[in-house]
């Protein structure tokens, strides 16, 4: 897994790779650097290079959710690849991330 971090409103952070147990703690650490930057309005994940997540790495999304709400900052998942999505959608969360709409595109 590969993750870059860019801009400052808002930090994008952009994953490629697989999202699992053993890759899960350095996305964590990303979401949590990237909802740290001051003067953000939030934090927009793009998901569309990952091909795999299991249940650790959306454990880490709703986690960051949560933090990015707490601070009221924005968390988006943007495009995420259509294997992740439907996982989203499978557990329940596609609403609680806001991507009920169409496939392919996330929140704004």
């Amino acid at each position: 897994m590969e993750i870059n971090s860019e801009g400052t409103d808002p930090v994008v952070v952009s994953v490629t790779g697989e999202v699992d147990l053993a890759t899960a703690p350095q996305l964590e650490q990303a979401l949590d650097a990237a909802l740290g930057v001051a003067g953000s309005s939030g934090v927009r994940v793009d998901l569309s290079a990952v091909e795999f997540m299991d249940s650790a790495g959306l454990r880490v999304l709703v986690a960051a959710l949560r933090k990015a709400e707490d601070s009221d900052r924005a968390l988006v998942l943007d495009a995420p690849h259509e294997r992740v999505r439907r996982i989203i959608e499978i557990t329940g969360l596609a609403e609680v991330f806001g991507l009920a709409g169409s496939p392919g595109q996330g929140t704004t």
